[in-house]
């Protein structure tokens, strides 16, 4: 019985950690449409806002899957099947990210990519594909047997 609730107790915690994280990608979304949004304006390049924007649509699928993950967290041992499918959802994520990007790279020219804006579009673009494979990671972690 003392067993069962600390699990659940560290998994609640986890959770709204998560949940968190969750927010955080949804101004990461704020964000990339409001860089999109002065790209339409005339008051950035399409080398500029390119990298934002994907960020963007990219942390619309991330908000999804951070939500997934404190479902998972909730719900405890009888969901790991499911974790194990937010994980996959996840590295997949961060390949169309990586692809997404190298478009925009190919396509922009390596010239216009190596302004300091661009660079931050693809860092934080990248960074938050790759702690969504961190936080569904920790939930199909603390959903397994064992």
């Amino acid at each position: 019985m003392t067993a069962a609730r600390a699990e659940r107790g560290g998994n609640t915690l986890l959770a709204v950690t998560v949940a968190v994280v969750a927010i955080a990608d949804g101004v990461l979304v704020w964000l990339g449409w409001t860089a999109w949004q002065a790209y339409r304006d005339g008051g950035f390049t399409i080398a500029q806002a390119a990298p934002f924007a994907v960020m963007g649509v990219s942390a619309v699928a991330g908000v999804a899957l951070a939500m997934l993950a404190v479902i998972t967290l909730m719900r405890g041992r009888r969901s790991h099947g499911l974790a194990g499918t937010a994980v996959t959802l996840a590295r997949l994520r961060l390949g169309a990210v990586i692809v997404a990007l190298a478009v925009v790279v190919f396509v922009s020219g390596l010239g216009a990519m190596a302004a300091v804006l661009p660079i931050f579009g693809i860092v934080l673009a990248v960074g938050d594909a790759f702690g969504g494979i961190v936080v569904t990671g920790a939930a199909t972690r603390r959903t397994q047997d064992g």
